[in-house]
C-alpha cells in the first residue's frame, strides 16, 4: 500500500556501534569503555565512523610504526565486513577481543583479535557454485555467506544468511548462532517471499535467481534481509526483495518486493537490492532505507504502486508501507545504460541542526551522488529537475559513503566513487555539500570498473590529529588461481586527504576481472582488520622498539599473491569472414579481450579465432567499460564495406557459458 503523506518525524538520538552517542555537529562524543563493531559500517545509519579509536593517530600510522601483525587463513573469499566484540567471555577459553569472519564457503570464524588464533569455526553447509546461479560470476567461484552478519550482544547471538546447495537446488536460511560457540541457536525457515503482481498473479521467490549481498540489519526487534538478482542473467525471474524476521524467534514477519509489474513486453523486471554489499539502513524511528538497481531497459517501468527502479526507498518498519522514495527523472536512460543507482548504498546522517535535520546521501554507477531530505526524499518528476537538496559528482560508484565530525566541529561526508576519494563539508543554513579536497588521482582505482571503494573513518571523537580515512583498494590485475592478486589497505589524514599516511598490501582477491572486491576495513581498539580471499590480515602498531613491518608473514601460509592470468590472442581472422553479412550490417557477439592498442581492440571469440574491432566511437553515448585483459564483453558493431568492424556499444559480460547467446 502507498502512503501519500509523510508521517510526522521525531528528532531522536542515534547510536554509533551501539556504544557511541552523537549529539549535534560539534557537540562532541560520549564514549563507553568498550569498542564494538556489531553491524555493517558500525551503526544502523551506516556512517562507517569508528569514533572511539584512542590509539591510532595521524602521527603514528606510518610504515615505521604500523603494519601487519598477523595473517589468519580461512576457507574462502570474504565479502562481509569483519565484526568485533571486545572482552568476550568464552567458556573454558577465557576473555578475548574477538573478530567474526564469514566466508563465501558458508563458514563463520571467531578469531582472537590480538593474537590471530582461531577460537571457533563453523560451517553452515555446502555453498552454491556460480554456474548454478546462471553463471553469475560477480561472485566467484561459489556463493555462500555474502552479506555482513549482525550481532546482538545482549542476546549473545550473531545473525547470518547462508545459501546452501544440495547438488540440485539451493536454499537460503537465516541462522542465529552463539557468539561463544558459533553453534546454531535458531534457524529460520527458508525464505518464502511472495507478492501479488500487477496482473493479479502470484510471484514466488526462487533462490536460484537471487543473491543476498547487502549487510543484515537489526532494528525494531527484527532482522531485515535484502536480496538482489543474479546480476542481469535472469531478468525475467529476479526481483528485489526485503524480508523481516523476529529477532527472538526468527519467525517470518513479512516482506516487500520492489517490482511487482507483470506487463513488461521483455519481460525484464529485477529492481534489485544489492548496494555492492552496503547494509540496509534504519533511522531513529526504525524506518528502513535502501537503494534499488535497474529494471527494463526497453520500456518505461516506473510505477509508484508497482516498481521503483534506480531509486532510494523509505519503508515503514513493518515493510507494509512505502513511506517515500526518490527516483531520478532520467531513470529509463539509466536502465538503458545499466547505470544502477543501487550499485551504491544509502547512508543516513546523524541529526543535524537547522530546519533540515534528517539527511541521506546515495549515488550509483552514473557518478552522481544525491543529498536528500529524509522527510521528503523527492519522489519522481518525469521531466525533471530532480527534487533533491543537491546533486554532486562523486564518480562511478560500486561503493558507499562515510560520515564523521572533524576536529573543527564540522560534519563531513566522504565519498568513494571514481578513482579517488572526496571529502565534502556539510554547510548551513543552506544545506549543501562543499567539496574540500580529494585523494590523489587513481588512489582507489581497481578492477573491474572505475567504481571506487567503501571508506571508513576512525577517530578519538573530535580530537585533532586522530581522524583517519581507511579503505581497501581493489586489485589492479586478475587471476583465477588462488589466492589471487593483491588488494591494498590505504590510509589518509581525514582532515587533509592530500596527506597519505600508508599504503600496504592487505590480502588478495580472485577473478577480479569480473567480481568487485567491495572490501571494508574494520577499525577497533588500535587495530585494523581486512578480510579478503582465504585470509584475514590484522594490522596495528608495532611493539615498542620494533619498527620493521611483517609484510611477508603471509608467505609462511602459502598465500603469496598469484601471478596475473596470462592472456594471448588466438589466430586472427578478417571480421567479414568470422562474422559474415552484407556491408553495413549490425552484429552482436561475445568474446574476451586479448589485446588493446589505442582504438583497436582484439577480441577472442568462442570458436578459437580473434577479430580486430575499431572502438573509437564505442563509448561516445554509453558508459565506458574497463577493457581489462581477459574480460568478457558483449559487442554491438557495424561492419563497413571495407570489412572493418566499428563498435557502437560495448558492455561487460559474465564468463562465457552455455547460456551466452550465439553470435549474430
Amino acid at each position: 500500500m502507498i502512503k501519500n503523506s509523510l508521517r510526522n518525524r521525531c528528532v531522536c538520538g542515534y547510536f554509533l556501534a551501539l556504544i557511541v552517542s552523537i549529539g549535534l555537529p560539534g557537540a562532541g562524543l560520549q564514549s563507553a569503555a568498550a569498542q564494538n563493531v556489531l553491524t555493517y559500517h558500525g551503526d544502523t545509519l551506516r556512517t562507517g565512523w569508528f569514533s572511539s579509536e584512542t590509539q591510532l593517530t595521524v602521527n603514528n600510522v606510518n610504515s615505521n610504526s604500523f603494519g601487519l601483525l598477523h595473517t589468519v587463513v580461512v576457507d574462502g573469499r570474504v565479502d562481509a565486513e569483519p565484526l568485533y566484540v571486545s572482552q568476550l567471555s568464552i567458556p573454558k577459553k577465557g576473555v578475548h577481543n574477538v573478530i567474526f569472519i564469514a566466508t563465501e564457503n558458508n563458514s563463520l570464524y571467531s578469531i582472537d583479535a590480538d593474537t590471530g588464533v582461531i577460537l571457533a569455526h563453523r560451517n553452515f553447509g555446502a555453498p552454491v557454485p556460480y554456474q548454478y546461479k546462471s553463471y553469475d560470476d560477480s561472485i566467484f567461484p561459489v556463493m555462500g555467506i555474502l552479506g555482513t552478519p549482525v550481532i546482538d550482544l545482549a542476546a549473545g547471538l550473531i545473525y547470518l544468511v547462508a545459501d546452501t546447495y544440495n547438488g540440485k537446488s539451493d536454499v537460503f536460511h537465516l541462522h542465529a548462532a552463539s557468539l561463544t560457540t558459533l553453534k546454531t541457536a535458531m534457524m529460520g525457515s527458508s525464505f518464502r517471499i511472495s507478492a501479488r503482481l500487477s496482473d493479479g498473479t502470484i510471484w514466488h521467490f526462487n533462490p536460484r535467481y537471487h543473491v543476498q549481498r547487502p549487510g543484515l540489519l537489526e532494528a525494531n526487534g527484527s532482522i531485515y534481509v535484502a536480496f538482489g538478482s543474479t546480476n542481469d542473467t535472469a531478468p525475467d525471474q529476479s526481483r528485489g526483495s526485503i524480508a523481516r524476521f523476529d529477532a527472538t524467534t526468527l519467525a517470518f514477519l513479512g516482506s516487500d518486493v520492489t517490482n511487482t509489474l507483470n506487463k513488461s513486453p521483455d519481460p525484464f523486471y529485477m529492481t534489485s537490492i544489492w548496494q555492492s554489499g552496503y547494509g540496509v539502513a534504519a533511522d531513529a524511528n526504525g524506518d528502513i532505507y535502501f537503494s534499488t538497481g535497474n529494471s527494463s531497459p526497453s520500456v518505461p517501468s516506473y510505477s509508484p504502486s508497482f516498481n521503483r527502479p534506480d531509486s532510494v526507498v523509505h519503508m515503514s518498519p513493518d515493510l507494509m508501507t512505502l513511506v517515500d522514495s526518490f527516483t531520478p527523472s532520467n531513470y529509463l536512460e539509466m536502465d538503458e545504460g545499466d547505470l544502477d543507482l543501487g550499485s551504491g548504498g544509502v547512508m543516513l546522517l546523524p541529526d543535524q541542526s537547522g530546519s533540515t535535520p534528517h539527511l541521506a546521501v546515495a549515488g550509483g554507477k552514473d557518478g552522481r551522488a544525491f543529498l536528500l531530505n529524509r522527510d521528503s526524499l523527492g519522489g519522481y518528476t518525469s521531466d525533471g529537475p530532480d527534487n533533491v537538496l543537491q546533486t554532486v559528482n562523486q564518480g562511478a560508484c560500486w561503493c558507499g559513503p562515510a560520515y564523521f565530525v572533524g576536529s573543527d566541529g564540522s560534519p563531513y561526508v566522504v565519498t568513494g566513487g571514481g578513482n579517488n576519494l572526496a571529502k565534502w563539508q556539510l554547510t548551513f543554513p543552506a544545506v549543501q555539500l562543499l567539496q574540500t579536497e580529494t585523494t590523489f588521482a587513481s588512489s582507489s582505482f581497481g578492477l573491474p570498473d572505475s567504481g571506487g571503494t567503501i571508506p571508513v573513518v576512525s577517530s578519538n571523537g573530535t580530537v585533532p590529529g586522530s581522524a583517519i580515512v581507511w579503505f581497501v583498494q581493489k586489485p589492479l590485475t586478475s587471476s583465477d588461481s588462488n589466492p589471487g592478486t593483491p588488494v591494498t589497505l590505504q590510509a589518509f589524514d581525514a582532515m587533509n586527504l592530500q596527506h597519505q599516511l600508508l599504503s600496504i598490501p592487505a590480502g588478495t582477491w580472485t577473478h577480479a576481472v569480473n567480481s568487485n572486491a567491495n572490501l571494508v576495513p574494520t577499525v577497533a581498539n588500535g587495530k585494523v582488520f581486512v578480510a579478503s580471499n582465504q585470509q584475514v590480515q590484522i594490522f596495528g602498531l608495532f611493539p615498542a622498539g620494533k619498527v620493521q613491518g611483517r609484510a611477508n608473514q603471509n608467505l609462511a601460509h602459502g598465500l603469496q599473491p598469484s601471478q596475473p592470468d596470462a592472456v594471448t590472442c588466438p589466430q586472427s581472422e578478417p571480421v567479414a569472414k568470422a562474422l559474415p553479412g552484407p556491408a553495413g550490417s549490425m552484429h552482436e557477439f561475445w568474446g574476451t579481450v586479448c589485446h588493446l592498442n589505442h582504438h583497436q581492440l582484439q577480441l577472442a571469440l568462442r570458436d578459437g579465432r580473434s577479430i580486430s574491432i575499431d572502438i573509437s566511437e564505442a563509448f561516445a553515448q554509453h558508459r565506458p567499460v574497463l577493457l581489462t585483459m581477459g574480460r568478457a564483453l558483449r559487442v554491438q558493431a557495424e561492419i563497413d564495406a571495407q570489412g572493418v568492424a566499428h563498435a557502437e556499444r560495448i558492455s561487460p559480460s559474465h564468463t562465457l557459458s552455455p547460456l551466452t547467446p550465439a553470435d549474430q
